[in-house]
């Protein structure tokens, strides 16, 4: 009877013996390792847990069976294959073995989702300090580049002024380069169009392009879900948003050397909750996602604000405008980035989230 209610649980119970080898499991369990019983019985727990965590939680696992110090493990990193979640896990002592084996009763609990909504709730906030910070430092810089142009204009009209009218003219494309920067840093204008869109017909615009500009030396993978049904927004918006995602891909393999390069789209439906909104939604997931070196560690949290790029030669506009349109579409974007392994995952509602 306890075993069926155990297995009912949707927290994780593990059963660990004195050497940490788990030999028992709820299905619960099992699903947040991305596993079966079979194969986890008898592993050690260490073998699911990613480094450096692994050897920290052995080292406290010590303690709970000698001395019998409980302890609690926050956002701890699971790794199953290719799989990978982050969960709290406490450690208790049992006063009676477990089937005679049994010594340490490990209860884990998925943060996975909770940690995302608060952390797309604060890059929200951020984004639009960020946005209003920009719109003020637009507006001033603004200003004095129209007045800049204009004098260089009425200069260029005077009689006398052919022998400077090369310089004139420079003063003029720079500023008009200038203003364009400024409008783009603070955001496209974004009309609020609402047409079907099949996601797979932009995605496959997406690839070809690339793939020509490419020359063909870079393997573009695909795994679709034909059974989707079309989202809704502004197909234009949408195709500079994934352009922009797979464009950043493309040349983190290019520009790395990577052995084996290859960018890869994949869809798929998926049940979200979404940061502003009540509950949880049938969403569109677009996955781009390459093998190149990986977001650099310091830049991951902030990889989408204005001006912040991890290459030398980047303007980082291109994905903070890439942010604007996907949130204006009420979606939002997930990155997961380890070196050999870049995902970034474009989410979307299939209709309107209230």
């Amino acid at each position: 009877m306890y075993l069926a209610l155990l297995n009912s649980l949707n927290n994780g119970i593990m059963v660990l013996d004195v050497r940490g080898k788990i030999c028992w499991a709820n299905e619960s369990a099992c699903r947040i390792v991305a596993t079966n019983w079979k194969y986890l019985k008898n592993r050690e727990l260490s073998d699911f847990i990613s480094d450096p965590q692994a050897s920290e939680v052995g080292d406290s696992l010590v303690d709970c069976v000698e001395l019998g110090h409980n302890f609690t493990y926050r956002e701890l990193q699971l790794a199953s294959g290719r799989s990978s979640s982050t969960i709290d896990a406490s450690f208790s002592k049992l006063q009676h073995s477990f089937d005679g084996y049994g010594t340490v009763l490990v209860e884990l609990a998925e943060v996975d989702q909770i940690l995302k909504i608060a952390r797309e709730v604060k890059y929200s906030k951020d984004e639009q300090s960020s946005k209003q910070l920009l719109r003020g430092l637009a507006h001033e810089i603004k200003n004095p580049l129209g007045g800049i142009k204009g004098a260089a204009q009425l200069l260029s009209k005077e009689a006398d002024a052919s022998v400077y009218q090369e310089f004139l003219e420079v003063i003029i494309t720079e500023t008009d380069r200038l203003t364009g920067l400024v409008d783009n840093l603070i955001g496209p204008n974004l009309k609020q169009i609402s047409d079907p869109i099949n996601i797979h017909k932009l995605l496959e615009q997406c690839r070809s392009l690339l793939s020509a500009q490419a020359g063909g030396i870079i393997d573009f993978e695909r795994d679709y879900d034909p059974s989707l049904p079309e989202t809704e927004g502004n197909a234009e918006q949408l195709y500079q948003a994934i352009l922009n995602i797979t464009k950043n891909a493309l040349e983190a393999v290019t520009e790395s050397n990577t052995p084996s390069a290859r960018v890869r789209f994949s869809t798929r439906a998926v049940r979200r909750a979404h940061p502003g909104s009540r509950g949880s939604h049938q969403m569109l997931q677009v996955r781009i996602e390459d093998n190149g070196p990986g977001i650099p560690e310091d830049l991951k949290d902030r990889i989408f604000f204005p001006m912040v790029s991890g290459r030398a030669q980047g303007s980082g506009i291109g994905l903070s405008i890439t942010q604007t349109i996907i949130s204006r579409h009420h979606g939002w974007i997930e990155v997961n980035s380890k070196p050999g392994r870049t995902a970034v995952d474009v989410i979307l509602p299939f209709g309107d989230i209230q």
